[in-house]
């Protein structure tokens, strides 16, 4: 077993609420050890929104802190600021490689940061992978991992972190897709899925590849409701790049995923131009 020492690197456990439950801190823990990495509890405190002081988070995150196995490397950060600003320079502040935080589909109040258009709007432009849990959740054996794969270049970065879990979890990827009419797209998939067989094999890792011929519901969707019915640990999804007026008019596609969460977290990349490669 791993002694306690000191860790260059973290998954962040966002704490974005005291007076609801906290499954993104046993789910912080399990990947924390998965990746080789230290684990920080972290609460922000927005002067602009209804959040404790950073003295009064203090007290709570220590106590939190107390709790966590003692083969772990952990501690705690109550920052203050801007929410979506101290969420986006998490990676350079906190040396993060992964935030994990709690979301529930079922909030509808806006001030909460448990609502999910909340929750996505603070995380819009996190330079690192998050993963979101629904209230209910409880971390597996990530014996499976459902990546779901359309024609954008962004997908290569979701590829990388589903290879994350075939090596260092030992997870069978499933990679979901579904074709395109258009020929360009469907190169442009073929491609994406062409990168991922090749990456896969590289390191030996198990892939399942499922085509759907479902062209009406939304592929991500789609891919939670393989999750729940076939027990797969974890959907690896991207957020919106280029949001239309539209978008914003009838929802993100990101949102009616999370308002989709049963008892499957998601992992959410955001669309970035210069790729993030997790250090080993």
């Amino acid at each position: 077993m791993e002694s306690k020492q000191k860790k260059d690197q973290f998954v962040v456990a966002y704490i974005v609420s005291f007076a609801s439950k906290h499954p993104c801190i046993d789910y912080a823990v399990q990947l924390a050890r998965i990746l080789g990495k230290g684990l920080i509890l972290l609460y922000v405190s927005d002067p602009s929104e209804r959040s404790l002081s950073t003295s009064e988070a203090e007290v709570k995150l220590k106590e939190l802190n107390q709790s966590l196995p003692e083969d772990l490397f952990h501690s705690y950060a109550a920052l203050s600021g801007a929410r979506e600003k101290v969420l986006n320079a998490v990676g350079e502040l906190l040396n993060a490689v992964l935030l994990v935080a709690d979301c529930n589909p079922e909030e509808k109040d806006k001030h909460s940061p448990l609502c999910p258009q909340t929750q996505l709007a603070a995380l819009a432009s996190s330079r690192v992978a998050y993963l979101l849990c629904p209230p209910e959740s409880k971390p597996s054996n990530y014996e499976k991992v459902v990546l779901t794969l359309n024609n954008a270049s962004e997908s290569k970065e979701k590829t990388l972190w589903a290879s994350y879990f075939g090596r260092f979890a030992g997870s069978q990827i499933v990679l979901y897709y579904r074709r395109y009419k258009d020929e360009y797209h469907q190169k442009q998939l073929n491609l994406n899925i062409a990168f991922a067989r090749k990456i896969f094999d590289q390191f030996k890792i198990s892939l399942l590849t499922l085509h759907s011929e479902n062209t009406k519901t939304q592929l991500d969707i789609q891919a939670l409701d393989y999750a729940k019915e076939n027990d797969c640990s974890l959907v690896i999804c991207q957020t919106t790049k280029n949001k239309s007026f539209a978008d914003r008019l009838l929802g993100l596609e990101e949102v009616r995923v999370l308002k989709h969460l049963k008892k499957t977290p998601v992992l959410f990349l955001n669309p970035r131009n210069d790729l993030f490669i997790l250090c080993e």
